[in-house]
């Protein structure tokens, strides 16, 4: 009987510890979240301590993209080359050194270098999830764990608001951040801890039996994607349909609500978290439609263009209630459920072979809308405002003022549908020339899913 047990425990032991390391991946993705979108909520506390203006406070966001968006593409061949759980522990403790950094700043370039490292860390978050997953897991799962990943990371960013926005009227910034920097080394132990590179009962040749790519077979890769006009053309809607959240939910959202609509800090965190609420709802919704009828531009096209409606009405319109925002906000996220079909349209314009760099390509691009615009509308707010110094020596901004900086995001999704009508239908199969097909065998590259920006 207590031989049975011991088997009956070990075999759900066996069962459950697939989903615990993968899990491990997910909370560093939480943890990236969290430090991507805490400077939107702190927005006044950092002009304040580092006394600077919206330019440069755009600027000092930025910095994290300008390591996490170039890094995309490398991750995926950095965890092959030296296995997930070292990999995974050594970009959680960067990014917590960055973190560390960016506390003790006490000049602008500090802050920056720590954001910088931040971003170094943190974009090897996502992929390693995914990389865990289809080590650990039936690969029957691996979609769901690329939405499920996707679903508790918009979580956490909502949850990283709220507490945000309680800790600073409590203990002030850099003591909410010392609590999530002792998070993430403890993050760092548990990855270390439990993490392992494959499941001790499969055989080293089963781990590699599908060889990573070569230098070589990586330069023809992208020199197949970036020589695609198609791919392109996808990059840049992407990136435009991707500013309400790069742009807007990162950073400027809780500002522009608080200014414009005059809501308290707390107002402005709920209102904004419904546009993630939405966004988590919709995305397995629309992706599922448009398989069904086999149509990719068309439902891209369609909610792009419903969200762009729904933001000039909240840019433009001179009074909303409050109440009626919640549901507007929810809405727009919903519309942007859609912006994943951007990595389905990547992978079938590329040979399937090569479809994961066509994904990370695409994701690089998407990415690249945080380092292109958080600083523009930092520097469009100091252009317009009119508004005298505060005492503190600050500029000030009025709504005006951030109605007419922040209409880069309507504006963009706007010119992001009206590219879609370039875009050539795929009906959810490959485009991918016969040709480039045959470069590349199924023993070079695994497939690849496609995930959502992150």
């Amino acid at each position: 009987m207590q031989a049975n047990n011991r088997i009956l425990s070990f075999s759900i032991f066996r069962s459950i510890y697939p989903w615990v390391i993968v899990s491990c991946g997910m909370l560093f993705y939480c943890y990236n979240y969290f430090l991507r979108v805490s400077p939107g909520v702190m927005q006044p506390e950092l002009s304040q301590a580092f006394h600077i203006t919206a330019t440069q406070f755009g600027a000092l966001a930025a910095f994290y993209y300008y390591a996490y968006t170039p890094m995309q593409l490398p991750a995926g061949m950095i965890y092959d080359k030296f296995g997930v759980r070292f990999v995974l522990c050594a970009a959680c403790l960067i990014a917590v050194i960055g973190l560390s950094i960016f506390i003790t700043a006490d000049s602008l370039t500090m802050a920056k270098t720590g954001r910088f490292l931040i971003g170094l860390g943190t974009a090897f978050a996502y992929i390693g999830t995914l990389k865990l997953a289809s080590i650990w897991l039936p690969p029957r799962r691996f979609g769901m764990v690329a939405g499920l990943a996707t679903a508790v990371g918009m979580t956490a960013g909502t949850l990283s608001q709220k507490y945000l926005t309680h800790a600073l009227e409590t203990i002030g910034y850099q003591a909410a951040l010392h609590t999530a920097l002792i998070t993430g080394i403890a993050l760092s132990v548990i990855i270390i801890v439990l993490v392992r590179n494959r499941p001790p009962h499969q055989h080293s040749s089963l781990y590699d039996m599908h060889t990573p790519m070569n230098i070589k077979q990586l330069w023809e890769a992208l020199r197949i994607i970036f020589t695609n006009p198609q791919m392109w053309l996808i990059g840049i809607i992407g990136c435009l349909l991707y500013l309400p959240s790069s742009v807007f939910l990162d950073l400027w959202g809780i500002p522009y609500l608080k200014a414009v609509y005059q809501l308290t800090p707390e107002q402005a965190v709920l209102i904004s978290s419904y546009t993630f609420y939405g966004w988590i709802i919709s995305c397995p919704i629309i992706g599922a439609i448009s398989d069904k009828i086999k149509r990719r531009r068309l439902p891209l096209t369609a909610t792009g263009l419903f969200a762009a409606f729904l933001l000039c009405f909240v840019f433009y319109s001179p009074t909303i209630n409050v109440s009626a925002l919640y549901a507007i906000f929810f809405m727009i996220g919903f519309c942007c459920g859609a912006h994943p079909l951007c990595f389905a349209l990547g992978k079938e314009n590329n040979p399937i072979q090569i479809s994961g760099t066509a994904v990370a390509v695409t994701n690089m691009l998407i990415m690249a809308g945080g380092v292109i615009f958080q600083p523009v509308v930092g520097k469009l707010l100091d252009l317009h405002t009119s508004s005298p110094i505060s005492a503190d020596g600050l500029p000030t901004y009025a709504a005006s003022d951030y109605t007419f900086a922040l209409s880069v995001v309507p504006l963009g999704v706007a010119l992001g549908i009206f590219l879609s009508f370039f875009l050539k239908e795929t009906y959810c199969e490959s485009q991918a020339k016969e040709s480039d097909e045959k470069i590349f065998t199924p023993r070079h590259l695994e497939p690849a899913v496609e995930p959502i920006a992150n």
